[in-house]
This record gives C-alpha cells, sequence and structure tokens, in this order.
C-alpha cells in the first residue's frame, strides 16, 4: 500500500502538477502578467501536491484485508481529494497569462485537472464496487494516475512565462524548466 503514496506524489511530481479549470463554472478568468500568474499556477500546483501526498499517506494507512473499513475511509479521502482538486480548478480557472494566446495557454495548463478528477471519480467508482476486488482496482487506479495523466507544461512555448516559471520560488517543487 505504500505504493499507493508514492503514486500519488508521482502523479504530481511527473507531471508538474497540473491543475485547471476545464469544464469549471467561474467568473470570467483575469489576465495576470507572467510572473503573477506563475505563482498562481505553482502555488496551486503546490498545494494539490501536499493535498495528494496526504491522500496517499491516509490511503496507504489503510488495512486491505478490512474492505467494508477500506472502502468507507477510502471513498472519505477521495472525495475530500477531489474537493480540493475542484477548489484549485476554479482557482486556475480565474486566471489566465498577460502573453500572446494566453487564455489558451490557460486552458492548456488546466487539462490536467481535468483529467485527475476524472481518474480519481473513476478510481472512486471502482471503489464503491466494494469487497477485495473494489479495493484493489481502486489501489490500481490510484497508483496508476500518473501514467493516465498528458503533460501540458511541455507545450508552453512563451519565453516571457518560461522564464517566469523558472524564476517563481514556488515553481522548484512543481515543474522543472531547462533553459531560458
Amino acid at each position: 500500500m505504500r505504493g499507493i503514496m508514492r503514486g500519488g506524489a508521482t502523479v504530481l511530481l511527473v507531471v508538474g502538477v497540473v491543475v485547471g479549470g476545464a469544464g469549471v463554472a467561474a467568473a470570467k478568468p483575469k489576465k495576470q502578467s507572467a510572473a503573477k500568474y506563475a505563482k498562481t499556477v505553482c502555488s496551486t500546483y503546490q498545494g494539490l501536491l501536499n493535498d495528494i501526498t496526504t491522500f496517499g499517506n491516509g490511503v496507504a494507512a489503510l488495512d486491505p484485508t478490512d474492505p467494508t473499513a477500506f472502502q468507507a475511509s477510502a471513498t472519505t479521502q477521495t472525495t475530500t481529494l477531489l474537493g480540493e482538486v475542484k477548489a484549485a480548478e476554479k482557482t486556475l480557472a480565474g486566471a489566465y497569462p498577460d502573453i500572446s494566446n494566453g487564455t489558451k495557454v490557460g486552458k492548456l495548463l488546466a487539462t490536467n485537472a481535468t483529467q485527475l478528477d476524472s481518474l480519481l471519480s473513476s478510481a472512486e467508482s471502482q471503489l464503491a464496487a466494494g469487497g477485495v476486488t473494489g479495493a484493489t482496482e481502486f489501489t490500481v487506479a490510484i497508483q496508476t494516475l500518473s501514467t493516465k495523466l498528458s503533460d501540458p507544461f511541455s507545450k508552453v512555448t512563451d519565453q516571457g512565462l518560461i522564464n517566469a516559471l523558472q524564476k517563481e520560488k514556488s515553481c522548484k517543487n512543481v515543474v522543472t524548466v531547462t533553459g531560458g
């Protein structure tokens, strides 16, 4: 079960902890300078990294040999994490960088949040099947999250935003920026 924690943390580290607002109803997004947007994005992602680490630790501590208790606790923890993901989606949907095609870049960086939301919801549904099978399918789904997420940060080409991501301290644990 310790693999869940590592798998959950890896989801965010490998992919850059990407979250965004695709499909989230919010006020009209506001344009932010590249530096402010980098801070918004990375601080939100860092918060989610912390949330997923807490989630992974909590699920890893559950006893899979007691399917009823495992299901109840894992469902509660997953629901809590989904709430955090949705809050992050809302935050990121409220901003986009002041660069050429900034709204497109904002949406691009939002794609993993939608993917993460969908994958966690699917894992929670597998858990609802109950029994050892449900717990096993849930565990596998959580451990393989990182393999199912895309990497939208690699598609960012605006040098101003790349530089802002590189300079922002909160981005150090979230995304690796090379070059610049």
